[in-house]
């Protein structure tokens, strides 16, 4: 048989069929890169269940900025839940005794020390602690709960990176009880909450991974519901739709079905507009003025909406919004039920009228207020629910 000679254009369709099947070979399993295995627990709630061991941050330099809210937590919380810190590996002996002194101011008895364990991991790190990790209750006796941690992230935030590695040296400390599982999504625990067996997020987890294919809410709730094996809210549809940042400083679960949703036009009834606290984005030094403007209140409302449209009780609660990451937030808090109460660990913010107004509203719900002050950290936008992971609960 003797071949006969393809014309050039012939030649280009065949290439360019060959380079189009090679390349949705190589590269078209990997239109959506998601999680495909399934939890083999379910997340931590967010205020259902006694806190049991909780994992904090301490960095010598920041001793000032955490001196406040890590006092009024520490103090307030049961004398039975375990503290775990995480510092930075290759502290001076000075600068380890640090924490030994914060840890003595706080219970003198010496009694918060003993109940402290200490992780040592690759720094410098930030005091950023619930954002490391998701965490999934225990699945069975014996069996280790897992840190669900993020994509590894770009090298070029030293700090952000070795955040990252306090998961891995947490879970090689625990001896087993802890099990460190990365997966492709890029996420901070923040962008979570857990409400019993609901997992709600926003579009701002769809924005960080539009890059992974993942186009729409429908796509990002359909992914998560099969990792999760849990029912899935997603606010809004567009980034932006909702406040930026993560979505508890804007909402909260307490009771089942009960969802406390920060409302700016309470906030602006209470302070005036404009309203200026005195304080600087800890970014860029520039003085903080309140932002309740139309766009951005519309955001807390459409989140009220949607809330209620998923059959929610919605309770409002003063929310100070400043700009895309800075808030006066009373959603962001640390929450358990113990003994038969609901107890909240809400940040004040040395703003009288407005910090009572949040203790009044948690009251009337039937929680027990303990204040953790967060004026020193909010201008860095975060406050007490962002220093705090909970590892473990009843």
């Amino acid at each position: 048989m003797q071949w006969r000679r393809a014309s050039p254009v012939v030649l280009g369709i065949v290439f360019g069929l060959i380079a189009a099947l090679i390349i949705l070979a190589v590269f078209g399993r990997r239109t959506v890169q998601a999680p495909d295995g399934k939890l083999p627990a379910p997340l931590l709630p967010e205020a259902n269940g006694a806190l049991r061991e909780v994992a904090l941050h301490y960095v010598p330099k920041f001793d000032a900025l955490v001196d406040a809210p890590y006092t009024d937590f520490l103090r307030a919380i049961d004398p039975q839940v375990r503290v775990v810190f995480v510092i930075p590996q290759g502290l001076s002996k000075p600068e380890r005794d640090q924490l030994d002194q914060l840890l003595a101011r706080i219970d003198p008895t010496g009694a918060l020390a003993k109940r402290v364990s200490v992780v040592e991991s690759p720094g410098p790190i930030t005091t950023w602690s619930k954002d490391r990790a998701l965490v999934t209750r225990s699945p069975g006796p014996g069996l280790p709960a897992l840190l669900i941690a993020p994509s590894e992230p770009t090298k070029q935030w030293a700090e952000r990176h070795n955040d990252w590695l306090t998961v891995q040296s947490i879970a090689r400390w625990s001896a087993g009880r802890f099990k460190a599982d990365i997966v492709p999504l890029d996420f901070d625990a923040g962008d979570f909450i857990i409400d019993h067996g609901t997992v709600i997020v926003d579009t701002n987890l769809l924005e960080k991974n539009r890059h992974r294919g993942i186009g729409d809410v429908i796509e990002l709730r359909k992914r998560l519901v099969a990792w999760l094996r849990a029912p899935v809210i997603v606010l809004g549809k567009q980034p932006g739709d909702t406040p930026r940042h993560h979505i508890a400083m804007y909402m909260t679960p307490l009771q089942e079905k009960v969802v406390l949703v920060g409302d700016p036009k309470a906030a602006k009834a209470i302070v005036g507009d404009p309203f200026d606290p005195g304080d600087a984005n800890g970014d860029t030094g520039e003085p903080l003025r309140a932002d309740f403007s139309e766009e951005m209140t519309n955001r807390f409302e459409l989140a009220a909406r949607e809330m209620a449209a998923n059959g929610y009780r919605v309770v409002r609660v003063p929310n100070v919004p400043f700009d895309h990451k800075t808030y006066m937030a009373y959603t962001n808090g640390v929450f358990e039920t113990r003994a038969g109460k609901n107890i909240a660990y809400m940040p004040v913010y040395g703003v009288e009228a407005l910090d009572k107004a949040a203790r009044e509203t948690y009251e009337k719900l039937g929680w027990e207020v303990h204040t953790t002050r967060v004026k020193s950290i909010y201008p860095f936008h975060g406050t007490i629910g962002c220093v705090v992971n909970v590892l473990a609960r009843d």
